[in-house]
């Protein structure tokens, strides 16, 4: 991930459940990860409390990407909720799968803004394995 600094933890990656905060030059990313249960839901609810009060400080806007979660329950649309109610400038970015069905019968895909990742956040595009063979086979031509 280029052009980020600042990287804050909340429970340790490779757990059940962890998420991490980015901050850039011009806005900030919450990564999350993993499972995000009931016994997680008042650590990552203070912790996203905290990153949209950070945010709102810097008159920024706080991109929370979902690509790495894997569940949620209502616990973690409430603290997804609370943090929307706090700073309105919240993006969800990349919610896939049940996570993304979940954010659809819930109708909270209608309370948030939901995108891409920015660009500015990611890294290079890697050719296929298909592309890359393609591309090497025409070299050797």
């Amino acid at each position: 991930m280029c052009g980020l600094r600042n990287s804050v933890r909340g429970n340790a990656w490779g757990t059940r459940m962890g998420w991490r905060k980015l901050s850039g030059a011009d806005h900030s990313v919450v990564e999350v990860e993993g499972c995000l249960e009931q016994a997680d839901c008042a650590a990552f609810s203070a912790f996203l409390a905290g990153a949209a009060a950070e945010a709102a400080a810097a008159g920024e806007e706080l991109e929370i990407d979902l690509s790495g979660l894997q569940e949620i329950s209502s616990h973690g649309l409430r603290a997804l909720a609370s943090a929307q109610r706090q700073w309105r400038r919240i993006v969800l970015t990349c919610p896939e799968g049940r996570v993304r069905e979940i954010l659809t019968i819930s109708r909270m895909d209608s309370v948030f803004r939901i995108q891409a990742p920015s660009i500015a956040f990611i890294g290079p595009a890697k050719p296929s394995p298909r592309a890359a063979d393609e591309a090497e086979g025409a070299r050797g031509s």
